[in-house]
């Protein structure tokens, strides 16, 4: 086949250099155009679908020029780009021929790679029944690991995922492995693969966001049974978006599937994942969880395996716009936009509430202290205050005592001078005076322990405040936790 399209675009390569509107060469540039329209057809003489022969020609001789009638275009395509020259219309739709990339892809493969063991790993898991890709270290694996691994070091945030060897696979079936690479490129950076396989995935979450939306609009009876059985998007079409169905589906669906993408980009995705699972939707409604999961991952393709046309028909019935997929993805950006502020929203109610636990502790152990305090402070004023009753009773007993002595005293002179000499009077002086001192001093001490019960009953009463302050505050604490 590659013979074939050898020969094929060394007329075309003759046509571009002789497109000049002398009539002489515009007469040999029609020939030259019958030419490959001959080519054409012998080369699929064997193939039962009817092409346009001479609209492939024209598009192969003048490209610009044909794709400037958008829906006569489509129209072809969605009736089967021939597997003779499906190679060389799927560089032209994704415009990826470029010298500069092919030679940046010789270098690339003379660069050390760090997925270089990952990717030798995987390659017998890539299409494993396939013979192309099924003898190990044969030319279709070494192409899978030349293409992916150029790739890993062309860009490097993306790296290598098993996903990128399932998008190669069918690039490499209809073309060199250094044009599958120009293509791979143009697939991943203005198809949109490119976010399918970037670390955070965003992209592929915007799909699956997309898809889900637009399956509730399409099949709403298929995504209110899928939500009851717990299946998410995520668990199924993941692999759809990320290997644009070649994980599972036939390759000659896959051929289709890759027409329509390179054609109409990629909201022909999402046609063809509604498409089936229109198709099996009476299927769909009859399984279960378990079941229902094998079937969609492994039994879809099934009502399709020996009509491809009727896969590329059903998918085009579905007018899924580009509109319609901005405004999802509009919404998508606004959810996401949503969901950071509440997660910052909760992010600081979760750190406002350690922090109000974190007081209220510290008000409990302070409330627990003072707590303490008015104990010793009560167990002290009650022992102050027995003294203090004691002190009264004391300085009662004094005060009689003082009383009678007072009177003795007035008495005593008299007494003495009658009954003794001097000498004797002086000494009971002497006595009356210590007694009148010591009185004295138990005064002072009354006035002290008075004193020591005042102050008491002060810091009592400060500490009662204090309490209830702490209180106060502990109830707010515990009522905003509450909240």
């Amino acid at each position: 086949m590659l013979g074939q399209e050898n020969a094929i675009l060394r007329q075309m390569e003759q046509l571009n250099v002789e497109n000049t509107n002398d009539p002489k060469v515009r007469m040999l540039t029609s020939m030259k155009r019958k030419s490959i329209r001959q080519s054409l057809v012998n080369q699929n003489k064997n193939v039962r679908d009817n092409f346009d022969w001479d609209f492939w020609a024209g598009l192969l001789c003048d490209y610009e020029q044909t794709r400037r009638s958008r829906k006569f275009l489509l129209h072809n395509v969605e009736l089967g780009i021939p597997p003779s020259i499906r190679g060389m219309v799927w560089q032209m739709l994704s415009e990826s021929k470029n010298h500069e990339l092919q030679s940046k892809y010789i270098e690339l493969l003379n660069t050390p790679s760090a997925y270089e063991k990952m990717i030798q790993r995987d390659l017998a898991r890539t299409f494993p029944g396939h013979k192309f890709f099924k003898e190990r270290d044969g030319v279709g694996q070494e192409g899978l690991y030349n293409v992916v691994r150029a790739y890993s070091v062309h860009d490097q945030e993306v790296g290598y995922c098993q996903g990128l060897a399932f998008v190669v696979g069918p690039l490499l079936l209809n073309m060199p492995d250094d044009e599958a690479f120009c293509v791979l490129v143009k697939l991943m950076d203005n198809y949109g693969l490119r976010g399918h396989f970037t670390p955070d995935m965003e992209g592929l979450h915007l799909r699956l966001y997309q898809f889900d939306a637009l399956v509730e609009e399409y099949l709403p009876h298929v995504a209110r049974h899928l939500q009851q059985q717990g299946i998410g998007s995520t668990m199924y079409a993941s692999q759809w978006f990320m290997t644009l169905f070649a994980y599972k589906f036939p390759l000659e669906l896959v051929f289709r599937i890759y027409d329509l993408i390179l054609t109409e980009g990629v909201r022909s995705i999402f046609q063809f994942a509604i498409a089936v699972l229109k198709r099996n939707e009476t299927a769909i409604l009859g399984l279960d969880f378990e079941h229902l999961l094998n079937f969609l991952k492994n039994g879809l393709f099934e009502e399709y395996k020996d009509d491809d046309r009727q896969l590329v028909a059903d998918a085009c019935s579905f007018d899924i716009t580009l509109k319609r997929l901005l405004q999802l993805e509009k919404e998508h950006k606004q959810q996401q936009a949503k969901e950071v502020a509440d997660a910052r929203t909760l992010e600081q109610l979760q750190k406002s509430n350690i922090e109000l636990r974190d007081q209220v502790k510290h008000l409990e152990t302070t409330s627990l202290t003072v707590e303490q305090e008015r104990k010793d402070i009560c167990v002290q004023l009650s022992k102050s205050q027995a003294d203090l009753s004691h002190a009264y009773d004391e300085q009662s007993s004094l005060n009689d005592l003082v009383g009678l002595l007072r009177d003795e005293v007035k008495l005593l002179p008299r007494r003495i001078e009658l009954q003794c000499g001097g000498s004797e009077f002086e000494e009971l002086c002497t006595e009356n005076a210590k007694l009148v001192e010591k009185n004295s001093v138990l005064e002072d001490q009354l006035a002290n322990l008075e004193t020591l019960v005042i102050d008491i009953k002060m810091r009592y009463a400060q500490s009662e405040n204090e309490r209830g302050e702490l209180q106060q505050k502990l109830n707010e604490m515990k009522r905003l936790m509450g909240m």
